[in-house]
């Protein structure tokens, strides 16, 4: 388990670093989709902001894509943890609305 804050962070960044955007191979997305809820899943409340805070742009597309995932298999209690972590992105975003867009337009392609 990741307890500590710097491990949680520390697995969110190479979670997000390793994540695979250009293969076309189901199973290891799902993998890595395993892995990042499991990861998301591992944040105190008090510690979404910061993660969130520290990614780039794409970071954050790439965090809501998966957050979008998440919510299409929830787990126990994945719905309500995913549901913060929306909160702090859009506030990232001011209100999301370019990210959602990018987002919702690249599930399409």
């Amino acid at each position: 388990p990741l307890r500590c804050t710097g491990d949680a962070l520390r697995a969110f960044h190479t979670a997000i670093r390793s994540s695979p955007v250009n293969t076309k191979n189901q199973a290891m997305k799902e993998e890595a989709q395993g892995t990042m809820l499991k990861v998301l899943t591992s944040f105190k409340s008090s510690e979404i902001e910061q993660a969130v805070n520290s990614l780039d742009r794409n970071g954050v597309d790439l965090l809501m894509k998966y957050i979008y995932k998440g919510f299409e298999k929830p787990t126990e209690n994945s719905s309500a943890i995913l549901l913060q972590w929306h909160e702090k992105v859009c506030v990232w975003c001011s209100l999301g609305s370019a990210t959602l867009r990018r987002v919702l337009a690249s599930a399409l392609v």
